[in-house]
């Protein structure tokens, strides 16, 4: 497992997307340069960290214990989580089997088990996993953006965003890339545990992110006194493709919250 760990001050963990990287959260990361420590971790089997080849190796429960492990490594005693949509399950996760180790949540277009997918997306997932396996990673981003109505709108909106898509991707491991998408499935949802939290937490939606809207608000009204904030002309990745925006909001809850 790869992390990288900065600053000084009360802990902020920043946890990835799928086919992300600790990269994800730079534009994070240097805005609470010298206000906090910050550690980025890339999860198994994606950015600079080791690939296990089984599929029992990969689950949202298995991560959230990555986490804690590295908290413990590092003499972490609490910290405050921010969570992109498969890091935001990871931080639900942790923080119902270890509260006592969370200060606060930011939950980034993410999800508590369930979200809306486009119509087929199985059989479209099904050959993304052949096509990576048989063929590259590359072969399965371009099936995707010509099969996945979601990402065909979204590059057909932010044209820019495809390439920087495509290189996440392309550093994800096939095997990352194939049993994570799977153990989303596996993931039993703590939806209904949710009034367990009781952390200051603040919700953020790209405005733009369709399938995630009702499963944030999910999270918004079932979470105490939770706040949910909406990034305007942003879509899955609102900390990336609008980050002055989402620092605000990212600051002004910190401020107040740890």
């Amino acid at each position: 497992m790869f992390y990288d760990k900065s600053g000084q001050g009360k802990t902020i963990v920043f946890l990835h997307g799928y086919t992300g990287s600790g990269k994800d959260w730079t534009r994070q990361i240097s805005t609470l340069s010298g206000r906090h420590t910050t550690i980025a971790v890339d999860h198994r089997g994606h950015g600079r960290s080791e690939a296990p080849s089984l599929e029992s190796d990969y689950s949202i429960d298995i991560s959230a214990n990555d986490i804690y492990n590295i908290l413990n490594i590092l003499e972490i005693s609490k910290c405050c989580l921010v969570g992109h949509s498969m890091g935001g399950f990871m931080s639900l996760q942790f923080a119902l089997e270890h509260p006592e180790r969370v200060s606060a949540l930011i939950l980034v277009d993410t999800s508590s088990g369930n979200w809306d997918v486009p119509p087929g997306y199985d059989t479209i997932r099904g050959k993304l996993d052949e096509l990576a396996r048989n063929e590259s990673l590359e072969a399965a981003f371009e099936y995707d953006v010509e099969n996945n109505p979601v990402k065909k709108d979204k590059f057909r909106k932010h044209p820019e965003l495809r390439e920087i898509a495509r290189q996440k991707v392309k550093n994800t491991s096939v095997d990352g890339y194939i049993y994570f998408s799977r153990a989303f499935k596996k993931w039993t949802p703590v939806t209904e545990r949710l009034n367990e939290i009781n952390v200051p937490t603040l919700i953020i939606l790209g405005e733009e992110d369709i399938g995630f809207v009702n499963a944030s608000q999910i999270l918004k009204n079932s979470i105490k006194n939770a706040e949910l904030k909406i990034i305007p002309n942003a879509g899955h990745n609102p900390h990336e493709e609008s980050p002055e925006i989402f620092n605000k909001h990212m600051l002004d809850f910190l401020k107040t919250n740890l």
